[in-house]
């Protein structure tokens, strides 16, 4: 028995290690392939930026572009934020988020008669969140963040779906007052 013991504990304890180390292998490269597709999905836009020796185009991350931006679309890419175009070549962008249009719009630099027009009507403006399908676009960044068409969207649904928790904590009040007793209706009140 005892030489027994003295080739498993040893074969034990190698099996051991060995399983250690792979998971500690996997696990390490399975968090390297996390970072990697972090740095991915933050995303990023290609902005004009005044330099000494004249204007350079350069990718920033989409939280630094900002009011005024001068901003180039092409395709495959995001919109960064709500964009006045002034500038397009066969830009087409799939606007479905917003507009819930399944084709891609061809947008346009031309100006929009007075009157407001709907959000899929204007042609001449690139909405956050909506992706460009062809085409390249210059355009100047007017509105970002909750100031967009998608956050105005997102704030009327917040405000919608906080309303009836309201409604659900005064139903709950008021089954609370009823099994107390503190609140006297019968069927007969009710009628």
């Amino acid at each position: 028995m005892r030489v027994h013991e003295c080739v498993v504990w040893p074969l034990t304890s190698a099996f051991i290690a060995a399983n250690l180390f792979v998971a500690f292998f996997h696990e390490y490269r399975a968090e390297l392939a996390m970072t990697s597709l972090k740095e991915c999905l933050v995303g990023l836009a290609t902005v004009v930026r005044l330099r000494m020796d004249g204007t350079e185009l350069i990718s920033i991350p989409l939280p630094g572009v900002t009011i005024g931006d001068i901003v180039k679309l092409h395709a495959g890419q995001v919109v960064p934020a709500d964009i006045r175009l002034f500038q397009t070549n066969n830009l087409q962008i799939d606007e479905s988020l917003l507009t819930g249009e399944s084709l891609s719009i061809l947008k346009d630099a031309d100006a929009l008669p007075l009157e407001e027009p709907r959000i899929g009507d204007c042609l001449n403006l690139a909405y956050y969140g909506t992706t460009v399908t062809k085409g390249v676009g210059y355009g100047i960044v007017y509105a970002i963040g909750m100031n967009t068409e998608a956050g105005k969207i997102a704030m009327a649904l917040k405000s919608r779906s906080s309303a009836p928790k309201r409604s659900c904590f005064r139903q709950i009040f008021l089954v609370l007052k009823m099994i107390s007793g503190l609140y006297n209706t019968t069927v007969l009140q009710k009628k």
